[in-house]
């Protein structure tokens, strides 16, 4: 049919494709071929109706089927598939296409080409790196292998050597142990020896061999030799450093190369002239001023009367000259501080209190010294609101960082005003033994300044207002209250949530402090000393918001003297929060029992305790002896202390350099020769009111506490001339003695101990009633 239908006339062709007669074959024919009708002739007359009725718009390929027999998913025919037959399509190739055909057909053929050719250059390319990966393979086992050979060589010279080494070390450490214990023994035969030594000294005291004139160890072997002039300079300097002035001088006299020692500018450097005030004269300081005027920088004329003009003119001549202290001399005026204004142009402290001067020195201060940092002005009562405010409009005010003005009762509200407006960078502010100071003058200091420091001790009129300014400055960190009936609970907890830098807190004697004032300070985190004397209202409550708050674990110092109402559960809390504590007074705590006493010697922090009054036995005394770090334990008023309590004590703490036994009454003879054998070290001892101790107890101490610096017999009734001479011969380190109300102690003893003690206390008068003997 189709090669009958190519050569048709083209206006049939076109009738035919105008009229669709390729669709309407492809519609019977589909029809046909589904429903298999029984008269095939009527179903296409039927059929051919339906196109007449409703056009050609319904034709379609499954146009005469049935909608449920039509498949669900129709294909997108374009184009009657019968329209090939009837020759609609012109699809007979052109020469374009053979080629495009042809062009198609090569392309296909080098793509397979270059697929096959691609394979295999990837293959080769895989064997290839294959066969590398092998070969490194290889090679790294070979490397392996080779050190692996190496180590266990390697390990087997190392194990060879390790033996023979810990061979050699057990030997070495054999010699060394060997070694060590003949030192070890050598040390404690030496230590043996003196003990025993020691013990037959006292036993012959005890018998009375030894006469009252023997040296308590023999006596020497008459040689003498100089290892201070064989040893280096700096060496020799470091030693000559702690003598005075007139000590100094002897050593001078010694020999050349002592002199040449006490030449050197270091030991000049600091000239303390107090030390040895009756001995100055103004001949004697001018002449060591003048060769040591181009290198001193700390002077000391504390207390020395004996100088004038010409000495203050010497300094004048000090150009370096960087501290300087003139308190408490008479001399001293506005004509000779001229002097050190016009001279001493580095001073940086000043130290005039007790003085003359005027507000024409604060003048001459503030136009001369212009580098000065401290100054004191402490008890200059001719100082008015004037010489204030020279200070504060000189040209170094800004470089003031501490001024004491301390008892200065002259001086108002007014004055300080200029001194804070004009000296913006102090830091340390001292008002001690004020009593007129008043609110005023503390908001003056809190609007102009940010000070760190200040002390208000015997100023009895400043009120909250006064201090809850104060909490405003956040750089507060000391401050200082005493006697003080005003201040309340109200302005601690304002200090203790704004002053987060404090550090050190003293309120002696403010009665309205309560538990309060603690619990708010306990916020203070960097706390470190706190100070609550006689604060009689503060109980063991208080003392637990402290220890419990952040700076309980902090606090290095704390002071509870006269808290009348903190007891034993105070210490339960001190002993389990009290990391740091080092500094503990609890005098005149009348509730604290034994019980409490012996958790102290658990807090092995501790260094320093005062428990004096407090109702501390034997028991007690010698559970604080668990502490082998005690350096300072004041015992006074502790009548129930006896020989055998200290015995104890003073066998385990020997290390012990303070210790006051005032006022224990049952202390005997037996007690102190404990005392002295254990604890050599001894630098200050109180025996004060101790009535059973005789001679024999200074004898015990004068044989062995060589290092004993102060001791205090004050009232021991049985003392006598003997007491002195033993004290003469054995203690060459003293420097106080008291021994009031030793009417048996006669006036020409005591002045043969002057000679060689500084200071010596004595009286014959009777002994106080508070003794209660």
């Amino acid at each position: 049919m189709a090669a009958s239908l190519k050569g048709i006339d083209v206006e049939l062709k076109n009738y035919l494709y105008r009229n669709r007669l390729p669709d309407i074959y492809e519609a019977l024919l589909t029809g046909l071929a589904i429903h298999c009708p029984e008269d095939p002739f009527q179903y296409m007359i039927e059929c051919l109706s339906c196109v007449e009725h409703f056009g050609y718009g319904i034709l379609q390929w499954d146009a005469f089927v049935v909608d449920f027999l039509k498949p669900s998913h129709k294909s997108a025919i374009v184009e009657s598939a019968l329209a090939h037959l009837f020759n609609f399509d012109d699809s007979q190739p052109t020469p374009e296409m053979i080629m495009q055909a042809y062009s198609h057909y090569n392309r296909g053929m080098k793509k397979l080409g270059f697929d096959a050719w691609m394979r295999y250059h990837l293959y080769k390319r895989r064997k290839r790196m294959e066969n590398e990966r092998k070969l490194i393979k290889a090679a790294t086992y070979y490397a392996h292998r080779k050190m692996r050979l190496a180590l266990h060589q390697w390990i087997e010279w190392k194990n060879f050597r390790l033996g023979r080494q810990c061979m050699a070390h057990n030997i070495i450490e054999n010699v060394f142990h060997k070694s060590v214990t003949y030192v070890i023994f050598g040390a404690w035969l030496q230590v043996t020896l003196d003990a025993r030594r020691t013990r037959e000294y006292f036993e012959k005291l005890g018998r009375g061999e030894i006469a009252e004139e023997d040296e308590p160890f023999g006596k020497g072997t008459g040689e003498a030799r100089d290892d201070i002039a064989g040893m280096d300079r700096e060496d020799a300097v470091l030693i000559f450093r702690h003598l005075n002035l007139v000590d100094l001088s002897r050593c001078a006299c010694v020999c050349r190369a002592w002199k040449e020692i006490t030449e050197v500018p270091n030991l000049w450097r600091r000239i303390n002239f107090s030390e040895v005030r009756n001995s100055v004269t103004d001949k004697i300081a001018c002449k060591l001023l003048m060769k040591s005027r181009s290198y001193v920088t700390f002077l000391n004329l504390r207390r020395v009367d004996s100088v004038g003009w010409d000495t203050f003119k010497v300094v004048s001549e000090c150009r370096n000259l960087q501290d300087l202290n003139v308190s408490e001399c008479i001399a001293f005026n506005d004509d000779l501080m001229k002097l050190i204004s016009e001279g001493c142009r580095s001073l940086l402290y000043l130290n005039i209190s007790y003085t003359n001067v005027t507000d024409g020195a604060c003048r001459l201060i503030a136009k001369g010294l212009t580098n000065l940092s401290f100054l004191s002005l402490s008890y200059c009562h001719k100082v008015t609101n004037r010489g204030l405010e020279y200070l504060g409009s000189g040209k170094g005010a800004k470089r003031f960082v501490y001024i004491d003005l301390s008892g200065c009762h002259q001086l108002t509200a007014l004055g300080i005003k200029s001194l804070t407006v004009g000296c913006t960078g102090l830091k340390h502010l001292i008002f001690n033994d004020f009593p007129t100071l008043d609110d005023n003058a503390v908001l003056e200091v809190t609007r102009h300044t940010k000070v760190q420091d200040v002390s208000f001790l015997g100023t009895q009129f400043l009120t909250d207002d006064a201090f809850k300014s104060l909490a405003t400055i956040k750089s507060l960190q000391r401050i200082r209250v005493e006697a003080n009936q005003l201040i309340s609970d109200t302005a601690m907890k304002l200090i203790g949530k704004l002053s987060s830098n404090l550090t050190h807190v003293y309120l002696s004697d403010c009665q309205r402090i309560t538990d309060h004032s603690l619990k708010a300070l306990s916020a203070c985190r960097n706390l470190a000393v706190l100070n609550v004397t006689d604060c009689v209202r503060i109980t063991d409550t208080g003392v637990r918001h402290l220890m419990e708050g952040p700076s309980g674990p902090k606090i290095r110092e704390l002071n509870l003297t006269n808290c009348i109402r903190v007891g034993d559960i105070a210490l339960v809390n001190i002993h389990k929060r009290s990391q740091n504590l080092a500094y503990l007074s609890l005098c005149f705590c009348e509730h604290i029992s034994e019980a409490g006493i012996e958790l102290l010697g658990q807090t092995h922090s501790l260094i320093s305790l005062d428990i004096s009054g407090c109702a501390c036995g034997d028991q007690g005394l010698s559970a604080l002896g668990n502490n082998t770090r005690f350096r300072d334990v004041t015992l006074a008023d502790c009548n129930k202390v006896t020989d055998l309590g200290l015995q104890k004590f003073a066998q385990q703490c020997k290390d012990i350099n303070r210790l006051s036994l005032a006022h224990c009454r049952n202390l005997t003879d037996g007690a102190i020769k404990n005392l002295a054998f254990c604890c050599r070290l001894l630098n200050v001892l109180d025996l004060a009111g101790c009535k059973l101790l005789t001679d024999q107890s200074v004898q015990y101490l004068s044989g062995v506490c060589h290092y004993l610096r102060e001791l205090n017999m004050s009232g021991c009734i049985l003392l006598t001339d003997k007491a002195m001479r033993y004290l003469r011969k054995g203690c060459k380190n003293l420097r106080s003695v008291s021994v009031l109300y030793c009417k048996a102690i006669s006036k020409r003893s005591v002045q043969k101990m002057l000679v060689s003690v500084p200071r010596v206390e004595w009286t014959d008068d009777e002994v106080p009633a508070h003794f209660n003997y």
